[in-house]
């Protein structure tokens, strides 16, 4: 713990320092790539079952199509289809971003229809993912389920596959022509696996109390899954855990329980900044900032990459937060997201954005 005089001597950081510190971060972070299961007494005390398996706990409910429902132009038959991709990726544990890749594929190979034929290039393939021979029987590549846990085997096989862009992952299992054919179907991919897994669905059982919730965060930090730019950021979270952080080095439940549902949906989580009266710095908006009451915190990576607020993990991240904020929370970014012509679409409980450093992505609550 911090205590006061400590703190009074924390040397405040410029902007510059800082970006090199988060910079150097994402360099030298070295963390499993594969999910790390919690304890089962945590699991059981936060509601086992509520989801599927991919992505932890918080990564996802169990999809559902509701009847007519249209996401970007697709429509219930197609998104049933979706709804058996992102099931077979639950149930093999791979996480959401993986989900994406693989409705993204199956949206730029058949528009999320089960083709009985290829095309003009190669009439061979068939299925939703246009597979050849080589997986399987004609049978096989006609069944969803089977073509679905056909391409997830291969596709977790690519190396780098989490880190990697999204279309390169899928040209590197499905060689088509056009190694960038699949970016256009990137945005609706997200969007698709975002309301099937998350529209209706704010009931994702998290610690009850900033107590349960810091504890569950310090077994992420023991096994690897959730790293801090600076430790005097993980000892708020160890202090708060024990129960001994004193009022100005408090961080608010809403926070912490935050940061349990990111580390419930990606594999690596990296946070840069959370209670600054505790460290006495004030970059930014200073003693204005929530950050100053314990109310915000700055993700500075996730799954070993830097964000900017306007790349797709920092939008995938505020619309897997956005159902357990509470209503009225805001989000930094605006203008890196405005520069970058990104657009978050619909969101519930994060009311307001504003502008911030490109080089993390910034959440608060009221």
């Amino acid at each position: 713990m911090i205590g006061a005089g400590a703190a009074a001597r924390a040397v405040t950081h410029s902007k510059t320092t800082r970006n090199l510190l988060i910079v150097a971060a994402v360099v030298l972070l070295v963390v499993p790539v594969s999910l790390v299961a919690l304890p089962i007494s945590v699991v059981l005390a936060m509601g086992a079952g509520v989801f599927g398996g991919a992505g932890g706990l918080c990564g996802g409910s169990a999809p559902a199509v509701a009847a007519g429902r249209t996401i970007d132009g697709y429509g219930p038959v197609q998104l049933r289809i979706a709804e058996t991709i992102i099931s077979v990726g639950q149930q093999m544990s791979v996480p959401p971003h993986g989900q994406a890749i693989a409705l993204m594929v199956g949206m730029g190979e058949s528009g999320l229809r089960d083709l009985d034929h290829g095309d003009a290039v190669d009439n061979t393939t068939i299925g939703v993912f246009q597979q050849g021979a080589s997986y399987g029987t004609r049978a096989q590549r006609m069944d969803p389920p089977t073509a679905a846990r056909a391409f997830y085997t291969r596709m977790i096989g690519v190396p780098n596959w989490q880190t990697s862009p999204p279309t390169v992952v899928a040209h590197a299992v499905q060689i088509n022509r056009d190694p960038n054919h699949y970016t256009p179907f990137w945005p609706p991919a997200e969007h698709v696996l975002t309301a099937l897994t998350h529209s209706n669905q704010g009931s994702c059982s998290i610690p009850a109390n900033a107590r349960a919730a810091a504890t569950v965060l310090v077994a992420a930090i023991q096994q690897g899954k959730l790293n801090f730019l600076e430790p005097r950021y993980e000892q708020q979270v160890l202090n708060m855990a024990a129960g001994t952080a004193t009022p100005d080095c408090a961080i608010d439940a809403h926070i912490l329980q935050l940061i349990v549902v990111a580390v419930h949906s990606f594999a690596q989580v990296g946070v840069s900044d959370l209670n600054r009266r505790c460290t006495g710095t004030t970059p930014g908006a200073g003693k204005a900032s929530a950050h100053w009451k314990g109310k915000a915190v700055d993700f500075y990576a996730l799954d070993r990459r830097s964000l900017t607020g306007a790349d797709s993990l920092s939008v995938q991240l505020i619309h897997v937060l956005d159902p357990f904020a509470p209503h009225g929370s805001g989000i930094g970014q605006s203008d890196c997201r405005a520069i970058a012509g990104v657009r978050l679409g619909s969101l519930t409980n994060f009311t307001s954005d504003f502008p911030d450093g490109c080089n993390h992505q910034h959440v608060q609550v009221p």
